[in-house]
């Protein structure tokens, strides 16, 4: 395998507060939908994928401490093993618009006292659900050229799940009801992956998961916000680019996770993307959703969704398996990689 080394994953979400309960519920196909205390304009309860230990008062930014610091801590074992001054951080926030405002720098400060002085914050990429994206394709280019040193820490966390972000979402007619089948259930995520540049595993005895073929980025210029037609060129480019890529086009990959919501929006553009770029896709065709088991997680989602992909079981294959994960946001903003699990997970 030829790409940045996987060597660390933490995840909190509604469905498990490690990388390993989260992604066992999600194999069993556990779900925590349930109808919260914020009502909509009928007078119906709206529903949310919620960490059941957090209180439902709590604020946006503080749901998503509480996430961002439980999944951080799944990570800095890896860290420590490393035994380096400082990692460089690489985060994923939500997109302006949808939802509470996020207290960015109290967040922030949260995660790296947690770290314990650990991390050095070098960049935050506020793309919804392509910011996970945004953060690896940069920390991927730092520790290529050097800048990042061995090690980056690439993360992204979430929360549509406070009373404030549900009365936004119900106001805009976005969540699933009796009203309109064709909405999303708001939910919540938080995830971190320790990225290695090639060769320094090795020397730092460091477990490799897996391998991070490509990563590519783009926009959508008719996105989901804007409630026009879609003709999936963004996403379309996207594909393209890692289709063509040397390494992450060497083959087909042998499933697709999507980091989307429920609406019928999103299906209809991977269609469309799949289509023209069908050389890169698997053969049966197989598509997973963060929203058959967190509901919208938004930024937090892509992590999830990468950590999925590392621990794909339940099929023999000889070799490693390659995944294409992607996330779209709302606002247009689109990023994918490529990855390749190690044999056996």
């Amino acid at each position: 395998m030829s790409g940045e080394a996987l060597v660390g994953l933490g995840l909190c979400t509604p469905i498990g507060t490690s990388a390993q309960m989260t992604l066992a519920s999600r194999r069993a196909g556990i779900v925590r939908f349930a109808e919260t205390e914020v009502l909509d304009d009928f007078g119906e309860p709206v529903r949310a994928s919620r960490l059941s230990l957090l209180e439902p008062s709590l604020s946006r930014t503080e749901r998503m401490m509480a996430l961002g610091r439980e999944a951080l801590a799944g990570v800095l074992n890896v860290l420590a093993q490393a035994r380096l001054k400082r990692v460089p951080l690489y985060l994923g926030l939500p997109e302006a618009g949808l939802g509470a405002e996020v207290e960015r720098e109290a967040l922030v400060a949260a995660l790296l006292a947690e770290a314990g002085g650990m991390l050095t914050l070098v960049g935050v990429h506020a793309g919804g659900r392509a910011g996970f994206f945004e953060a690896l394709a940069e920390a991927r280019a730092d520790l290529r050229s050097g800048r990042a040193g061995p090690l980056a820490l690439v993360g992204a966390v979430d929360s549509l799940c406070d009373g404030a972000s549900l009365r936004a979402l119900a106001a805009a007619r976005l969540h699933l009801g009796p009203q309109n089948r064709d909405g999303r259930i708001s939910g919540e995520a938080a995830g971190f992956v320790v990225v290695s540049r090639p060769g320094a595993t090795e020397t730092r005895g460091l477990e490799v998961l897996g391998v991070v073929a490509g990563v590519a980025l783009g926009v959508e210029p008719r996105p989901f916000a804007q409630r026009e037609p879609s003709l999936a060129e963004g996403l379309t480019d996207v594909f393209r680019t890692l289709r063509r890529d040397a390494v992450a086009g060497a083959r087909r990959v042998d499933a697709v996770l999507a980091c989307q919501p429920g609406e019928e929006f999103w299906p209809t553009e991977f269609s469309r993307a799949y289509l023209r770029n069908a050389e890169l896709m698997p053969e049966p065709l197989r598509v997973g959703t963060a929203g058959e088991c967190l509901g919208d997680a938004g930024a937090g989602a892509g992590p999830v969704m990468l950590g999925a992909a590392l621990y794909r079981r339940g099929r023999q294959a000889p070799g490693a398996l390659r995944t294409l994960v992607y996330g779209g946001a709302d606002g247009g903003k689109i990023g994918a990689c490529v990855v390749e699990s190690v044999s056996g997970k």
